[in-house]
């Protein structure tokens, strides 16, 4: 989905273009499932317990094996849609949102889209 989405950027653009993921959903059940397993007295808390509910590992295997040298911004925050047409419009990007389906199962079911953002620098209200 990422590759795809990387593909319909203009090939000077594809190597560098950021990449926005909107993880908040998912950084909430992470917070939440890494504080039971910290409750949990039958089990040994492992430095992978952290580790591997990182926001960043929803795409690390991807950047890593695309090879893709453009920035990764993690986005949690309520400001996000503010700042979307302003970050979406300075250059070409990928946004992928990951949307929990269901945060009670031991591996959440999750839906991700990949949208490609064009730059939009011709475009006065958005360059301002």
């Amino acid at each position: 989905m990422l590759t795809a989405a990387f593909a319909e950027l203009p090939e000077q653009a594809r190597e560098r273009a950021p990449l926005y993921v909107l993880c908040g959903e998912y950084t909430a059940f992470a917070a939440r499932r890494y504080v039971g397993r910290c409750h949990d007295d039958t089990r040994r808390l492992r430095p992978s317990d952290s580790t591997a509910l990182e926001p960043a590992e929803l795409v690390r295997a991807w950047t890593t094996a695309a090879g893709h040298h453009g920035p990764c911004f993690l986005l949690d925050g309520p400001d996000w849609p503010a700042l979307g047409p302003w970050i979406a419009g300075r250059e070409d990007a990928v946004q992928l949102d990951i949307t929990l389906l269901d945060d009670r199962l031991p591996v959440p079911g999750c839906l991700a889209t990949a949208t490609v953002l064009p730059a939009l620098l011709a475009c006065p209200e958005v360059a301002g």
